[in-house]
């Protein structure tokens, strides 16, 4: 009976093979922490990657760039990856004639910044401003803006009273008459001035169609040849007339 021959066992090659994967695994895995190490290193060192450029981004007509530099000089010792966006941010938005700002960082040392600016529509009283989402802000005086109308009105009625604006305007424009101001009181009645200085007592009802009224009686009041003061609409029918020269 004749034997057969154990096949030989490859021990050498079998260990070779994964003592080459631990090393491996082991290689790779000290890049790893040394790497983390470094980066954590790196970002801590504020004088590594100081941001020297700031890039104001948007249009701007109201906010000029010294304005942009003294609110973020608080916040000058920077780097790239300690730069607090969220704060910037923050800073640049309390400008008066910022609406929003973004921050984005940007490769070796700089941020970019854009602003956009509020749109103010109206001079709201009490000195404040609304915005084309009919908003009221604060911000400084600007005479460039006079032109704007000038609106009031109890807290929170800031849109009532720019879509009434919006209303009259085109009504009045319609016939070619420009209004100046307007204002709703406490006890909701509207006050209508014209650019001319006639101011118009429209009441708390039908405004639209007493302003109508004023429009359609206009031409007759003009007749008369005598500067008109204040006319009062909050009749169901008919109007008083003020003339300035009457005694006050």
């Amino acid at each position: 009976m004749s034997g057969h021959a154990l096949p030989q066992l490859h021990t050498d090659r079998v260990n070779w093979t994964l003592w080459g994967g631990l090393l491996f695994l082991l290689m790779v895995l000290a890049i790893l922490v040394l790497g983390a190490r470094w980066l954590t290193a790196f970002a801590a060192n504020a004088d590594r990657l100081p941001v020297e450029e700031l890039a104001l981004i948007g249009e701007r007509r109201f906010t000029a760039d010294e304005e942009v530099r003294e609110a973020v000089r608080e916040l000058e010792q920077w780097s790239l990856f300690t730069a607090d966006v969220a704060q910037i941010r923050e800073a640049l938005t309390a400008l008066p004639w910022v609406d929003r700002a973004a921050v984005r960082r940007e490769w070796p040392n700089r941020l970019r910044v854009y602003l956009v600016e509020q749109v103010p529509v109206a001079r709201w009283h009490n000195g404040d401003w609304l915005n084309d989402r009919a908003e009221p802000f604060a911000a400084p005086p600007r005479p460039d803006l006079s032109h704007l109308p000038l609106l009031a009105g109890p807290d929170g009625s800031a849109e009532k009273v720019w879509q009434m604006w919006q209303q009259l305007s085109e009504l009045l424009a319609l016939n070619g008459l420009t209004g100046q101001a307007l204002q709703l009181n406490h006890r909701h009645a509207w006050t209508l001035r014209l650019d001319s200085g006639i101011e118009l007592a429209l009441g708390r009802e039908d405004t639209l169609a007493r302003a109508q009224r004023f429009i359609d009686l206009w031409p007759r009041l003009e007749q008369e040849g005598k500067p008109v003061q204040r006319v009062d609409l909050r009749y169901d029918t008919g109007l008083a007339v003020r003339w300035q020269d009457e005694d006050q």
